[in-house]
């Protein structure tokens, strides 16, 4: 069970649910690519043939490290809340009130449009947080506007 589901509150119910986009996972590959050619590189001296692990082991951190945040990651607009959380070793949350948000951006690179991943920015009157690479982030806006207009009315 994700921390969301454990975390809902009577009555409360998870309209829209997303996570980090895969897009995060775009630098470990970028590093096995490179650990590849360091490998060549190094078995063809002398001195360095007995690194040659060196780059596969960083790889194997670095996919290990991204796999974590994607995995325990999860961003959830409930019909009272919007709830956040993203990280592993350093754990960034945050559970907010529908009713305490004054505004909630979103900020796309234009690889970003084209894969349809951003930052989403939420002012909550004078609080500010923001999480990045957030698959579908102007689905999750629109769910939050929709349950700000049914707060207002």
């Amino acid at each position: 069970m994700s921390y969301i589901d454990r975390n809902l509150l009577p009555d409360e119910r998870i309209l829209f649910r997303t996570k980090k986009h895969i897009i995060i996972f775009f630098l470990p590959a970028v590093w096995t690519l490179f650990s590849f050619y360091a490998t060549y590189y190094m078995r063809s001296n002398p001195i360095l043939i007995r690194l040659d692990w060196v780059p596969w082991l960083l790889a194997l951190l670095f996919w290990g490290y991204v796999g974590l945040e994607y995995f325990f990651s999860e961003f959830a607009v409930t019909n009272k809340r919007v709830m956040m959380r993203e990280g592993f070793f350093y754990r960034h949350t945050n559970e907010t009130r529908l009713a305490t948000i004054s505004q909630i951006n979103v900020g796309q690179s234009l690889i970003g449009q084209l894969l349809n991943y951003g930052s989403i920015y939420i002012n909550a009157f004078g609080a500010y947080d923001a999480f990045s690479m957030i698959a579908q982030p102007f689905i999750f806006q629109k769910y939050v506007n929709e349950q700000l207009d049914k707060i207002t009315q």
